[in-house]
């Protein structure tokens, strides 16, 4: 019989935070609410030892691997501030032990402590994307682990990538229920050919990543480094979401739904208040060679890859904001399923330019949806491309959209159209920060349509 997961804590992901990263010294304290002798909490530090140690907090262990094989459900693993710097042929690799429904294993920073896993002293290049033995050269992989949190840490320099999630081939021994909150990915890719900050493959259900920042990832040859590729697998793999997440300046796109399918039905994934700028760029602000699309809704057409039946498509974008990134800001990429984009924002995309320089703005679009997949697009705004503002199927759904109203949007039509705010700190419990940036005037042509526009 098929296991089922579900995540049940609904109101608890609702209100998740963990505070700002922040340096302090590695005192002998517990964390407010947590014994020090509590047989549940495991303790990791810069500083310690896996064969002298014991996990405890006045004796803790050196690694993350470490404490992982010690834990059971309903444990946390607290990690001290520092650097953590990862060497050798693999990164961490967390497999073979899961948390339930109502006992999560969590692992996160101690107190406010900055914790970052470093990557750049690994050696291998090898993608995980299918391995069940090693994390290779991704910083962190977790292999068909079920309901665990991982909150508040810094992921950065992985050869290959940051972060790898991987549900297997079956829904029983897939990765489900997992919680990702308050992470910062980046710079990830240095020495490989993937180079994406956040990946999800395979069979996966109510996965969820909340407040994370993935940024300045860059694979060897500028082409395939996402901010998030979240690809899961089959008609059971419901449930994924992306809630409050930035993306920017990684070589390809900020937000990649690439090739969701299983054949025969796609695997929806839900974004909503998720940010996306500058994709398409690199961390020098040079332009790489990736495609650059603030949120790509689907995969090519599985034909062309001898997969006539594959679908992709299927998933709900709300509230997302996507500007000056190299291509699109939002496209249905080929999604053969209906996509369906909700009171979201695209402004001043379309920044490619040929290889002598000129723009590219005659195929480049803040919003293209030119696949007859019945799409469904309402409330949204485009303005300002460099190239176009929206291509829409006639057979798609175009109601009360920028361009399908007059008069046209103008720069009074905006409170902000700085984005200083939008792009710096998060506010102190991880959440976006506070901005007007590309909110509408009450005066706009859409202002009364859209009352709730600001990029809250």
């Amino acid at each position: 019989m098929k296991r089922r997961y579900v995540i049940s804590r609904r109101s608890l992901i609702r209100s998740v935070s963990t505070g700002l990263l922040a340096s302090s010294a590695l005192a002998v304290r517990p964390v407010l609410g947590v014994e020090a002798g509590d047989e549940t909490s495991h303790y990791v530090a810069p500083t310690g030892d896996d064969l002298a140690g014991d996990g405890s907090i006045g004796a803790p262990w050196a690694t993350l691997q470490r404490a992982f094989s010690a834990v059971r459900p309903g444990a946390t693993i607290f990690l001290r501030g520092g650097t953590y710097n990862l060497t050798g042929p693999s990164g961490i690799h967390l497999m073979g032990r899961s948390g339930t429904s109502e006992k999560l294993i969590t692992i996160r920073n101690y107190a406010t402590e900055a914790v970052v896993l470093n990557g750049s002293g690994l050696t291998s290049t090898k993608d995980s994307y299918s391995s069940p033995t090693d994390a290779g050269g991704y910083v962190l992989s977790l292999y068909n682990v079920s309901n665990i949190t991982i909150k508040g840490l810094d992921i950065r320099n992985g050869p290959m990538g940051g972060v790898i999630v991987n549900g297997g081939h079956s829904l029983d021994e897939g990765s489900h229920g997992n919680i990702f909150e308050n992470l910062r990915i980046h710079g990830n890719g240095w020495n490989g050919s993937e180079g994406k900050g956040f990946s999800l493959y395979g069979y996966a259900t109510d996965n969820l990543l909340v407040n994370c920042d993935s940024y300045f990832n860059a694979d060897l040859e500028q082409t395939n480094a996402d901010g998030y590729q979240i690809s899961p697998w089959g008609p059971a793999s419901t449930g994924n979401a992306l809630r409050g997440c930035r993306a920017w300046q990684n070589s390809d796109d900020g937000f990649d739904l690439f090739n969701v399918n299983d054949n025969t039905s796609p695997a929806p994934v839900m974004l909503s208040r998720c940010w996306a700028w500058r994709n398409g760029f690199l961390a020098d602000g040079s332009q790489g060679k990736g495609e650059g699309n603030g949120f790509k809704l689907g995969g090519q057409r599985q034909a062309a890859r001898g997969n006539a039946s594959g679908t992709s498509g299927g998933h709900t974008v709300t509230d997302c904001y996507a500007w000056s990134n190299v291509l699109n800001g939002f496209t249905d990429n080929s999604a053969t399923i209906a996509n369906t984009v909700v009171n979201c924002t695209a402004y001043d995309n379309c920044r490619s330019r040929d290889e002598y320089g000129r723009p590219s703005e005659t195929w480049t679009y803040d919003f293209y949806f030119p696949t007859p997949a019945g799409h469904v697009l309402i409330d949204n705004v485009a303005f300002q491309p460099a190239g176009r503002e929206a291509r829409v199927a006639a057979e798609n759904t175009d109601r009360n959209n920028s361009w399908t109203r007059s008069p046209p949007l103008s720069s009074a039509s905006f409170v902000s159209l700085a984005d200083a705010a939008a792009t710096g700190r998060r506010m102190e419990d991880g959440s976006l920060p506070e901005t007007a940036f590309l909110r509408l005037a009450a005066g706009s042509s859409l202002g009364k349509a859209r009352p709730n526009a600001a990029p809250l």
